[in-house]
């Protein structure tokens, strides 16, 4: 059994699904799954969960994740970036320093309309399939939270961001928001996620680099402990006969250990493994999702 996280650097070109799929014929009996889809046009840090790691999943969505982004003024798409039709056209192009002064705007907590070609479900569908067949059907805005974002570079008619953001957040939105602000159009030419919570661009695998090792045990080298995605989570150790009330899925009092606390999520560790994933409420630890 492999347990553990794969960075993966996605290539641009290739669909989060398909470069899954490609990880999964070389390990058929291991469950895999990936937090934070890219679009087949985005590149960069894609966390890939093996084994009893994909029982963390929802967790990662926590983190913040940072990307760097280009846009190119003057024509916005139906799916907001290159591979779309251009529905909208002007001249419109800020110069720099009114587009550092509009970026204020957009940092902290705001609401934030997904694009029509996106994964969101609408009456279990997602929109992309509506948005394809031409269907008509309304979007919903949602909360999202940009912590930082700077603009890099703008020249020729281009502008390169920086921007580190919370989950649900569609740069693809913010792009067109951006140029909404000034009255203008635009949509993204490049997008590459540099950075997902503990996983960073600088340290991860290339496709090439993964489908390459024929053998399982050659694979291993690049699989991170299940720990390791899970640094902003608060943990405890134990050593004692809670372990076993754990695994059967029991509450157990940790009331010594962290006092008569609350906590929306904590996980616990034996041996320096980790036990459980579950929630702490008055002091008590409730499982989750208890790893084999």
């Amino acid at each position: 059994m492999i347990n553990g996280w794969i960075n993966l650097n996605k290539p641009k070109g290739f669909s989060s699904a398909y470069c899954l799929n490609v990880i999964k014929s070389k390990f058929k009996k291991i469950k895999i799954g990936h937090a934070g889809t890219l679009d087949p046009l985005a590149e960069g840090v894609l966390p890939i969960a093996l084994g009893e790691a994909t029982k963390a999943v929802s967790l990662i969505h926590l983190q913040l994740k940072s990307y760097l982004f280009e846009i190119e003024w003057g024509s916005e798409t139906d799916t907001l970036d290159l591979e779309g039709k251009v529905i909208n056209t002007n001249d419109v192009c800020p110069d720099k320093k009114q587009i550092q002064n509009i970026l204020k705007k957009f940092i902290g907590h705001q609401m934030q309309m997904p694009p029509k070609f996106s994964a969101v479900k609408i009456n279990g569908k997602r929109s992309y399939e509506l948005a394809r067949n031409n269907l008509e059907f309304d979007m919903e805005e949602r909360k999202v939270f940009i912590k930082n974002i700077r603009l890099l570079k703008h020249e020729n008619n281009k502008s390169l961001f920086y921007i580190k953001c919370g989950t649900g957040t569609y740069i693809r939105s913010l792009a067109r928001d951006i140029a909404k602000a000034f009255g203008g159009f635009t949509h993204i030419t490049k997008l590459v996620r540099t950075r997902y919570g503990n996983f960073k661009i600088k340290n991860a695998n290339t496709l090439e680099k993964l489908i390459e090792k024929e053998k399982s045990e050659d694979f291993l080298k690049y699989v991170l402990d299940i720990h390791s995605a899970l640094i902003h989570i608060p943990s405890i150790k134990l050593n004692d006969q809670r372990i076993n009330l754990i695994k059967n899925g029991m509450m157990v009092s940790l009331v010594n250990e962290f006092g008569k606390v609350s906590l929306d999520n904590i996980y616990t560790q034996a041996l320096e493994k980790p036990l459980a994933l579950g929630y702490l409420k008055s002091g008590f630890f409730y499982p989750r999702r208890v790893f084999n």
